[in-house]
Formats: structure tokens, C-alpha cells, sequence
């Protein structure tokens, strides 16, 4: 498993102005880049707890064989008491499936995201983004592991 990440060690607390008429701020981080790791599917497991009662929008841009374009996200709530994240919505708006391919919590009640990419040399960069009364600007990542299912390896 292979993932490439900024100096700063993954969090950078990039704000950004919310011109809207309530003044809020907002935050999209770029978390790394994740890709072959020998097996088909990449669990990143973040610091979003399942009791964070916070909105989330997890962003995948990668590629896959043949030159296609994987590009999707998914949004969701972590709000307690949940089992599973809270009202999740999966878009996707490449030209092949992959990228985000499920989320689930943690034995240890963190949020994790499933990335499809491929064990032979794909991969792309996972983004984060919140704002407004949800604001989360120290999302980062706990730990990443390739495997053969889309489940249950944290």
C-alpha cells in the first residue's frame, strides 16, 4: 500500500471565506494520495469519530487502466448514536466505478472510507471538505491498509 502525503504530515488547515450572508468558514483538505497496494480495495481510516456529530464530504479524483477518469464523493453525517454513518449520499461522475466504494465505523468508532483502485499501479488523491456550523479543520488520517474486501479491516 502506497500513499503519498505532504510535508506536513497529511493535515493542511487550509480555510476558506464563506461569502455568504452568515460569514462562515469552511475547509478542504487533501489527505493523500492512495493507490496499488496489492489488493483491490484501500480502507483510509480518518479521525472522524462517530460521535462527531459532524457533516462530511469525502471527494475522490484517480484513474484506473485504459486512461478512464474515476471521480466521485460521498456526504454524509457522523452523529450519535449511530452503527452506520448517517444519511450517505455516493455520486459518481467518472467514466468507470471505483474511487469510494463503501464507508463504515471502526471497531474503535472512527469513520472509514473504502477506495477501489487497483493492486497493479492506480490510485488517486482523497479529498475533505466541510463548512458552516459542521466545520471539521483537523480531519486527517488514523491509518490505511489494502485488502480484498470492502469491509471490516478496522
Amino acid at each position: 500500500m502506497s500513499a503519498y502525503l505532504n510535508s506536513a504530515g497529511i493535515y493542511s488547515g487550509d480555510r476558506i471565506v464563506n461569502y455568504t450572508t452568515q460569514g462562515s468558514t469552511g475547509a478542504r483538505v487533501n489527505l493523500g494520495f492512495f493507490g496499488a497496494g496489492g489488493a483491490a480495495y484501500c480502507h483510509v481510516k480518518t479521525t472522524a469519530g462517530a460521535n462527531g456529530e459532524r457533516m462530511h464530504k469525502f471527494e475522490y479524483d484517480g484513474y484506473t487502466y485504459s486512461a478512464l477518469n474515476v471521480h466521485n464523493s460521498v456526504t454524509l453525517y457522523t452523529y450519535a448514536p449511530q452503527s452506520t454513518p448517517y444519511e450517505p449520499s455516493l455520486v459518481n461522475w467518472g467514466e468507470t466505478t471505483g474511487g469510494i466504494v463503501n464507508y463504515y465505523y471502526s471497531s474503535d468508532d472512527y469513520l472509514v472510507i473504502v477506495l477501489q483502485t487497483s493492486g497493479a499501479y492506480t490510485g488517486g488523491f482523497l479529498y475533505h471538505q466541510s463548512g458552516r456550523s459542521h466545520t471539521d479543520y483537523n480531519i486527517d488520517v488514523l491509518g490505511f491498509t489494502s485488502t480484498s474486501s470492502t469491509s471490516g479491516a478496522y
